[in-house]
């Protein structure tokens, strides 16, 4: 991967591309634009869009939160996580004290608009880690597995976009919350799901 100051340029341009509204995530359209891993730059993702006639703004989509998602594994990794050695590993991005995460950089979600998580405490979090994981997306995307989730809450979908590439608030808030997890782990949280009562290790990161 490059570094990420080295993509920040590229992740800039790719904002002032974006619409605000796109399809919803699905596997028939992430099967056509599944390229957009192996594009390492803008231009060459530009590119291959071009190439295959698909749908430009669900592709930019995905290669802005593929790359700011990866960078932000890699912020982890700064302050002492481990990032799994195989990069096409669903399951598991990274390491804390040996424990496996998947990592998810995301949004506060606008079916909660009555805002009823207070993300700034505790029990908010907990509820919210809750109904992330209920409400998360079906198909080849739904993990029941130990997650951390690093979840903008901007304004308006613009600044939420800026923020999932806002890499000193991101060091920030990671920094602060792999200081507490290396001397005292990542919490435990239960829940109920599809019949199932779980027992994971979760955690939200918020960027505000």
């Amino acid at each position: 991967m490059r570094s990420i100051d080295s993509l920040e340029h590229d992740l800039e341009r790719v904002v002032e591309m974006l619409s605000g509204a796109w399809i919803t995530q699905n596997n028939e359209m992430d099967k056509k634009t599944n390229f957009i891993y192996q594009m390492g730059s803008l231009d060459a993702c530009l590119k291959e869009i071009e190439r295959t006639g698909t749908d430009q703004n669900y592709a930019l989509h995905r290669w802005y939160n593929a790359k700011t998602s990866i960078a932000c594994e890699y912020i982890f990794c700064e302050f002492g996580a481990v990032h799994d050695r195989d990069p096409y590993n669903h399951d598991t991005d990274i390491y804390i004290n040996k424990v496996p995460f998947d990592v998810k950089l995301t949004v506060y979600p606008q079916k909660l608009k009555d805002r009823r998580f207070d993300l700034h405490t505790r029990a908010g979090k907990d509820e919210m880690i809750r109904w992330f994981y209920e409400n998360q997306s079906q198909g080849n995307r739904k993990q029941l597995l130990n997650r951390l989730y690093v979840v903008c809450d901007g304004k308006s979908n613009r600044e939420n976009l800026r923020m999932k590439s806002n890499f000193p608030l991101m060091r920030e808030r990671i920094g602060e919350f792999m200081k507490d997890a290396s001397v005292h782990g990542v919490q435990n949280i239960t829940m109920d799901i599809d019949g199932k009562h779980l027992v994971l290790k979760s955690d939200i990161i918020l960027l505000d």
